[in-house]
């Protein structure tokens, strides 16, 4: 897992090197289903060639905004962008809240979500 502090200031994670593997979520693998649990939230992908599946996870989520709604002749989404980027709080632009970073993930077909997370990490499944 990846400190939020850590990642640098609105690089895409879309395609990133996790644990010395290189993934691009955007042009390898679509995305399945978006879950919360708790104050994890599991962004879930398959990849279409050798169907395998992983899951871009964020830990200590604390969800700010979302759009999701249904898209027309889509069965799957395609992830656009997701990087830690600034908000503002008070009149000020703030990039870090504690130890959590402000997370912005959209999607091709306009789905977007913001939040807090402390780190980000992915998970194949077998």
């Amino acid at each position: 897992m990846l400190l939020a502090k850590s990642i640098e200031l609105f690089e895409n994670l879309c395609q990133y090197e996790f644990d010395y593997h290189y993934y691009d979520l955007h042009n390898d693998y679509d995305c399945e289903s978006v879950a919360l649990k708790d104050d994890v939230l599991f962004i879930n992908f398959k990849q279409e060639a050798n169907g395998n599946s992983l899951s871009l996870i964020f830990t200590d989520v604390e969800l700010k905004q979302f759009e999701f709604f249904n898209v027309n002749n889509s069965k799957n989404l395609t992830i656009d962008n997701v990087y830690r980027g600034r908000v503002e709080i008070d009149g000020e632009l703030e990039e870090c809240l504690g130890e959590k970073g402000y997370f912005y993930l959209e999607f091709d077909e306009g789905q977007r979500l913001e939040f807090w997370a402390k780190s980000v990490g992915i998970e194949e499944k077998k």
